[in-house]
């Protein structure tokens, strides 16, 4: 029967199956639109004059639920904040509230060495660094030549040439820099995914793409990467993994396989700091297969008019085993 179900209905199957009372609230979040949001690059322009320039061109713009975010609520003849010469000259940078949620979570500190698994397009990179103001301690990395040099040209745009770069796969970056193995204080790995999140049922084009067996299959990548995370991640260290789908193959089995097979690895409850009805907890049970309870440490950020879904994780990885590592 359900091979004769349209995608449309597969995928509100799948949102009932995850989020059970709270799929309607989902439903309804993305058959509306999102706001365009975005944040100002400190470097080269002061916030109150890049305002005062936006709304001089009838932009309105009001501050965002994150620190530092904006939000673009309407402006004239539909103009995008992407399409101002404030986006093409890096004074402005669009991005995504739940993209950014996820440095938050990750809190990125001044002296800190830290490690952008997934780099491109540089959004990530580039919040870090200004975050942390020191580019020279942050890594970046991508594998795909052309993704590789459109984030160093987005890096040098914003005022971050001083990030290091580096063009590799994400899975065996610990065997081919094998000096910087085990060193970085905290590690982004936000995975490639089925990017269910981005979905909009008021954009047929965010829908188009969509394959309800590409979860399955892309979660066995997703773990490779995870694991080299945790590699490049130094004792006491700090990792954030995230996704922007819902999934549970893709999220909360992914964080569950970690568990298992990393003994020193544990969970660490997530503070957003943004309003409670927009987030539940990590699934621990799922077609009755009960998970961790640590999973319930983690976070899926529900759909609204400014944030995608998305899910994420933060994992330390201790100081010494607590526990002997499971086959």
């Amino acid at each position: 029967m359900e091979n004769n179900l349209t995608k449309r209905e597969l995928f509100v199957n799948k949102l009932n199956e995850i989020f059970g009372d709270k799929a309607e609230y989902v439903l309804n979040a993305i058959s509306g639109p999102r706001y365009e949001t975005f944040r100002i690059n400190s470097k080269k322009s002061g916030v109150d004059k890049v305002l005062e320039k936006l709304r001089e061109t009838e932009f309105e713009i009001t501050e965002g639920p994150l620190a530092g975010s904006f939000v673009n609520l309407s402006s004239l003849h539909g103009l995008k904040i992407s399409q101002t010469n404030l986006f093409k000259n890096g004074v402005v940078y669009v991005q995504g509230l739940s993209s950014m949620l996820g440095v938050n979570v990750l809190d990125p500190k001044p002296g800190e060495k830290i490690l952008d698994l997934c780099a491109s397009p540089g959004s990530k990179t580039s919040y870090i660094a200004s975050l942390t103001d020191e580019p020279e301690n942050i890594y970046a990395v991508e594998n795909n030549s052309t993704r590789f040099y459109s984030m160093k040209k987005n890096l040098l745009s914003q005022g971050y040439s001083h990030v290091i770069t580096i063009k590799s796969n994400a899975v065996g970056l610990s065997t081919r820099y094998p000096q910087i193995c085990g060193t970085f204080d905290k590690v982004l790995v936000d995975v490639p995914c089925s990017n269910e999140g981005n979905v909009r049922f008021s954009d047929e084009g965010s829908f188009k793409f969509w394959n309800p067996k590409l979860p399955k299959k892309i979660s066995m990548l997703q773990k490779k990467i995870l694991a080299s995370g945790y590699n490049m991640l130094k004792p006491g260290g700090l990792m954030v993994y995230s996704t922007c789908t819902y999934s549970f193959e893709e999220n909360e089995a992914v964080v569950n396989w970690a568990l298992k097979k990393f003994s020193d690895l544990d969970m660490v409850e997530i503070k957003t700091g943004i309003k409670k009805f927009t987030l539940v907890q990590g699934l621990t049970l799922h077609k009755g297969d009960k998970l961790d309870e640590r999973i319930s440490r983690a976070s899926r950020i529900l759909p609204d008019k400014y944030f995608d879904g998305f899910f994420i994780a933060l994992l330390r990885k201790q100081l010494s085993p607590a526990y002997p590592a499971r086959k």
